[in-house]
């Protein structure tokens, strides 16, 4: 055997066993034990970096480095579990739903106080920066066929009010004939990300916040020894802007925000010609949680998008939009070449110069496929291939 052969195979024993241990996979679904719908946003977690969520069908797969492995299955409303596996069997689990108490406070105006409170410790930190290695994934379908994929692994500086700075590092981009380009939403699902306000768009942690919202305690619940209060925040006056309207989970211990759920309003697309674009609804969800510095960051924010296109006045076809962000992790590493993040940040030219590798985004879902964006990505792989 030549030396070359022989520094080969030594090399191939001595990574082998790190490259299967690094491959090993646990998948799972999860539902609700009260009427076994499937829960999506479910976060399983393994030791500190090895994470993921759940997708719209309760579905996940998880990578671990060793076994057993204990893992940890968490969410804003139910209780959550932690389960020992052995193995790397399928995981079926059932979670139950964290009962509400609806009595209301009597003293004063409680749920105005605690989004005050909220307010004062959003401030203290907003222009502390929090770099992260963080995920995008974009789908849409016009009446029901994939026109649009986006996917983007960046490191990022966000704050409480949203990403300011990026820098993607492997990213893709699926297109087919459509109706709707979204070569600019990824900056709006951005920007949106924070409990805070922007120069973009309004929500209830605002200066003055009661001139803009009215707000009403829907009830509390008990998460890991803590009350959490959900706060409904209707707009009191007509905003013109685009703004946030639904509710705000607010710990009633420290302030922190730890959800907030509801809906996008006055996020208008435009259109040229002779079509015409309605947004049917824009739902919006992110949760929060604290990093190792003790400050509170974002976890993961969806954006779902309902439109109805006419031209001419006459109904042509209905087309979703879903957008999900996730963060990887979060450390300083992360701020290198970082680059603003404007109105003017365009997903197309962003990344028109970056390395496509089809087989890493095989290997790297992060967030396990649903058999529709399955079957919409290799449809979408297909007209890449079929446009070369």
């Amino acid at each position: 055997m030549s030396l070359k052969k022989t520094v080969q195979a030594f090399l191939l024993l001595f990574i082998f066993p790190f490259f299967a241990i690094a491959q090993l996979k646990i998948s799972g679904k999860i539902t609700s034990s009260e009427d076994n719908s499937p829960i999506a946003f479910v976060t399983i977690q393994a030791g500190k970096d090895q994470k993921t969520i759940s997708n719209e069908n309760g579905e996940f797969e998880l990578s671990i480095s060793s076994l057993p492995a204990i893992i940890k299955l968490t969410h804003t409303s139910f209780e959550g579990v932690v389960i020992q596996k052995p193995d790397t069997s399928r995981i079926l689990v059932k979670l139950k739903p964290i009962v509400l108490s609806l009595k209301e406070v009597v003293i004063g105006n409680y749920a105005l106080n605690l989004m005050k409170n909220a307010f004062e410790k959003a401030k203290e930190t907003y222009k502390e920066p929090n770099y992260a290695k963080s995920f995008l994934r974009q789908i849409a379908f016009e009446k029901d066929k994939p026109t649009y994929l986006n996917e983007i692994y960046f490191n990022a500086d966000w704050r409480n009010y949203g990403f300011i700075k990026w820098n993607p590092t492997q990213a893709r981009q699926l297109k087919d004939k459509g109706m709707i380009s979204y070569t600019n939403i990824g900056f709006f699902a951005m920007a949106l990300s924070g409990y805070l306000f922007n120069d973009i768009h309004h929500k209830p942690l605002i200066t003055k916040l009661d001139s803009l919202y009215t707000f009403k305690l829907k009830g509390t619940y008990e998460l890991a020894g803590e009350v959490i209060a959900i706060i409904s925040c209707t707009p009191k006056i007509k905003i013109n802007k685009m703004h946030f309207e639904g509710d705000y989970f607010v710990n009633t211990a420290t302030y922190n925000v730890l959800k907030i759920e509801g809906a996008i309003n006055n996020m208008n697309m435009s259109s040229s010609g002779m079509m015409n674009i309605k947004n049917m609804g824009i739902d919006f969800m992110a949760q929060y949680k604290i990093n190792s510095q003790g400050r509170n960051t974002l976890d993961f924010s969806t954006l779902n998008l309902n439109s109805r296109l006419k031209v001419l006045g006459i109904k042509a076809k209905e087309s979703t939009f879903s957008s999900t962000l996730y963060m990887i992790d979060y450390n300083d590493v992360y701020n290198v070449d970082l680059k603003d993040i404007n109105s003017t940040t365009n997903d197309n030219t962003t990344i028109k110069d970056m390395t496509y590798d089809a087989n890493f985004w095989i290997e790297n879902p992060m967030i396990m496929r649903t058999p529709r964006e399955i079957e919409a990505v290799k449809a979408l792989e297909k007209v890449k291939q079929e446009n070369k």
